[in-house]
């Protein structure tokens, strides 16, 4: 996704994520988890930003807020980004840096677009096989919602949460940028595809390199049913592309 200027977003809405870096797994402990919970509500409470919905995943997050100034946006981000990798780093006996970069900004630029951002944000653990149902992860503010997302009054819910009138472009084409796409899709599917994996290992008891009839059938499972790429499949394998072709190719 390109980078757009933040002084050019025509919205109060914004969907942020922020990763580790080299995709590290910097949230999987929980006193992370919470940590960086406990950050996202103290300092937006100091730069006067209203909170919609939040979900920390093990190696990313996301956060759906509203603002008017999109500089008390940058100063929350930075703030609650840099607390938690001192954090990190102090009880993790590590120097350097935590994040993959700053962090990720998407504009909310219509009400289906706000309303299916917060269903994706709130199904991510689903998604990632974490758990059955929004509800049952304790990582999110989702029970502040206490509604279901199909209900009608589910956008009146949000309006009175963080208590302003919903206000988008005009521009017709501006409202069908985006409506389905959000920013971690690929990220979703590869801690779903990693967890998988670990799974498989487990109920068929072998390791890579050692079982290569078992790995032909993983290949074509990930590559048919699940629509792995190669490029994936070769870091979470940790074989080459050129085998992973070799291994899909005789499995057929």
């Amino acid at each position: 996704m390109a980078r757009i200027a933040r002084n050019q977003f025509e919205t109060a809405f914004f969907h942020n994520m922020t990763q580790g870096i080299n995709k590290e797994y910097i949230f999987e402990e929980n006193r992370c988890k919470k940590k960086y919970l406990e950050l996202i509500e103290e300092k937006s409470n100091e730069c006067d930003i209203k909170l919609i919905s939040y979900t920390i995943m093990d190696n990313h997050s996301h956060i759906l807020l509203y603002t008017e100034n999109i500089e008390n946006m940058s100063s929350f981000m930075k703030k609650i980004n840099e607390e938690f990798a001192m954090y990190y780093n102090y009880i993790n006996n590590r120097v350097g840096i935590v994040f993959r970069n700053r962090y990720r900004t998407q504009p909310i630029l219509s009400e289906k677009q706000l309303f299916n951002c917060i269903r994706y944000i709130y199904n991510n653990p689903v998604r990632a096989n974490m758990v059955l149902n929004p509800e049952e992860y304790i990582y999110s503010n989702f029970k502040d919602f206490q509604v279901e997302f199909e209900s009608n009054n589910f956008l009146d819910i949000v309006n009175k949460k963080i208590n302003c009138q919903f206000s988008f472009p005009k521009n017709e084409d501006k409202e069908l940028v985006g409506q389905e796409e959000f920013l971690d899709t690929t990220e979703d599917k590869e801690i779903f595809v990693r967890d998988f994996i670990k799974e498989y290992q487990k109920d068929y008891n072998f390791m890579f390199g050692k079982n290569i009839e078992e790995m032909k059938k993983l290949v074509k499972y990930l590559k048919e049913n699940m629509k792995v790429s190669n490029n994936l499949l070769s870091e979470l394998l940790h074989i080459s592309k050129s085998t992973i072709t070799r291994y899909y190719k005789s499995s057929k």
